[in-house]
């Protein structure tokens, strides 16, 4: 395995935050507005990493992946938020970088953010790699759809049950 799997802290803000707008650019490239994208800006995502961090809330949880050359991917999951969330546990993001895809780094890191565990997440329609990953590993569109609060694009809710045995 060319990287490894630890909980996000405080001296991972600056690189956690820089590598979510890296991983954003590149995966919603043709998803969302390209000046949304062009104008995300790594302090400020770094400045939420370490307001997320300083203020922990219970049962969040922040994964990230590092391999040779840094932070590679990461993970957040933790209590569902939505009113009429078909889980408990929601998956609030996996964000790895292109470096990763096709590794495995995006599959350690859904099994440390939820494992086999009953759980939902939402993925933006057209995030067709994304959708196959998601699949992949047993969700499937549950019907529920919102807009991404700043750009509007279409979220797709997808979830799975208990995969224990």
């Amino acid at each position: 395995m060319p990287w490894t799997i630890a909980p996000i802290t405080l001296d991972d803000a600056d690189e956690v935050g820089r590598v979510h707008v890296e991983v954003w650019r590149q995966a919603y490239a043709g998803l969302m507005p390209a000046d949304h994208l062009a104008g995300l800006d790594p302090a400020a995502f770094a400045s939420h990493w370490r307001d997320r961090l300083l203020a922990p809330v219970p049962g969040v949880e922040h994964w990230l992946a590092r391999d040779e050359t840094g932070i590679v991917g990461i993970a957040t999951s933790g209590p569902g938020r939505d009113e009429d969330r078909p889980t408990p546990l929601e998956l609030y993001a996996i964000n790895v970088l292109a470096r990763g895809h096709g590794t495995g780094v995006s599959d350690a890191l859904l099994a440390r953010a939820v494992g086999d565990r009953a759980a939902y997440l939402w993925v933006l329609e057209g995030n067709d790699r994304a959708l196959a990953f998601y699949r992949r590993h047993g969700f499937a569109d549950e019907g529920g759809r919102k807009p991404e609060p700043d750009t509007g694009t279409l979220e797709i809710r997808m979830a799975r049950s208990d995969r224990t045995p």
